[in-house]
């Protein structure tokens, strides 16, 4: 008994620094960057089944501006010499973001249509988290809670064939100017 347990332990013990090896490899190389040993470290790994965050640190260096009287990053350095524009980064996570909002907003969409088409009307949720378990899994095949930005959406059903289906987009903030939205019949 106490030799199973043991075997089990070092098991899980051999388990844990193969993921731990994994993450820190993997993040050192992520977007063609190398980082050295050094420069990763992981703190903490938490993992449930086929699925695991690790909480790390990296270690790299930023070079900065100073504008007027404040200090800002204008590059960061993701591997040795090489160095990004941070307007560049921020630039192309805006872009995914909104590409990934506009397709979730769409698949909502569908799910909407496709729901009224077989029940005759719009699905009758008070809240966008009503109308997802309304739509899940039979109408939407997966389960969408907040889109690019970890903001959630906002449903809003207008009259009987009508609804507005929204994000906040990049500000966070409902009707403002950047909300992507969906004003469908």
């Amino acid at each position: 008994m106490y030799y199973c347990i043991l075997v089990i332990l070092l098991a899980m013990s051999a388990c844990g620094k193969t993921l731990d090896k994994q993450v820190r490899s993997q993040v050192s190389k992520v977007g063609q960057a190398s980082l050295g040993k050094n420069q990763v470290t992981v703190k903490n790994i938490r993992q449930v089944k086929d699925s695991a965050v690790a909480e790390i640190e990296i270690s790299t260096a930023v070079k900065m501006k100073r504008n007027k009287e404040k200090w800002v990053i204008e590059e960061i350095r993701i591997a040795d010499r090489r160095w990004e524009k941070v307007d560049h980064i921020l630039a192309v996570l805006k872009h995914q973001r909104i590409a990934t909002t506009q397709k979730q907003i769409n698949q909502i969409s569908s799910g909407i249509k496709i729901y009224k088409k077989q029940k005759g009307t719009l699905p009758k949720a008070q809240t966008f988290k009503e109308l997802i378990d309304m739509l899940s899994p039979s109408y939407l095949k997966s389960v969408i809670r907040i889109d690019a930005w970890s903001n959630p959406f906002f449903y809003l059903p207008i009259g009987t064939d009508e609804y507005d289906l929204r994000s906040a987009g990049p500000d966070g903030l409902l009707q403002t100017t950047d909300d992507m939205t969906i004003k469908a019949p």
